[in-house]
């Protein structure tokens, strides 16, 4: 046995173990590159594909050799192959010996035709009755508060947080700024929208009130 048939030896048992690992919708395919036309010496799981050991290089493992990408990486991941109606996604590591000389490849094909069958259907139940365009507007976020201080603590954390403000050492020129805001959703206008505002904050709620009246003061 010569020294690279010695190497792809070992990966007849790294690819059965591959095979069995991860079930029967994973194909492990060893190729030996010393035979192009036959280079498929071992193929576990060959339903996926349908092919037989001795199958011959594939079109893309053809493209592999011919860019000579196995110089620089020694793998590819994860790029989409076709066979018999059926979509993979596959992936492939290079064989080399101790000289950096390429011996042959490992592919891995994962038939993930259910898979994406699945997420379309998923996906169509998720977005029943949306039409596309309304898909591509920004994002509008509906949140559901179990009470109005809940209401009001969301507001604050997400606008304080937004700003960099310290919920603890606010400024005057801040507090007015977050009273501003809430202003803006609507807060006051929720019963007890002052007092939960007033304690939030740790300020009165008379304080609360000059607080508007100088926003609307302010506007005017």
């Amino acid at each position: 046995m010569t020294k690279a048939e010695h190497i792809l030896q070992k990966y007849i048992v790294i690819g059965e173990f591959i095979s069995k690992c991860f079930g029967e919708n994973v194909e492990v395919v060893l190729h030996d590159l010393r035979d192009i036309d036959h280079s498929g010496v071992k193929i576990f799981n060959n339903y996926v594909s349908g092919r037989s050991d001795g199958a011959p290089m594939t079109e893309f493992g053809l493209n592999l050799l011919e860019t000579e990408i196995f110089k620089n990486e020694n793998f590819v991941m994860n790029y989409k192959g076709v066979t018999g109606g059926k979509i993979l996604r596959s992936s492939t590591l290079f064989i080399k010996d101790d000289k950096e000389n390429l011996l042959g490849m490992l592919c891995v094909n994962v038939d993930i035709t259910k898979y994406l069958t699945m997420s379309k259907e998923l996906n169509d139940l998720a977005y029943y009755g949306i039409r596309k365009e309304d898909l591509e507007k920004p994002t509008i976020v509906a949140d559901f508060p179990k009470s109005v201080k809940e209401m009001i603590n969301a507001s604050l954390s997400s606008y304080l947080t937004k700003n960099g403000y310290d919920w603890q050492r606010l400024n005057k020129e801040e507090k007015l700024n977050v009273i501003k805001k809430l202003d803006s959703k609507g807060i006051f206008n929720l019963r007890g929208g002052i007092s939960e505002v007033s304690e939030s904050l740790k300020i009165s709620e008379p304080t609360v009130y000059r607080y508007l009246n100088t926003i609307k003061k302010m506007e005017s």
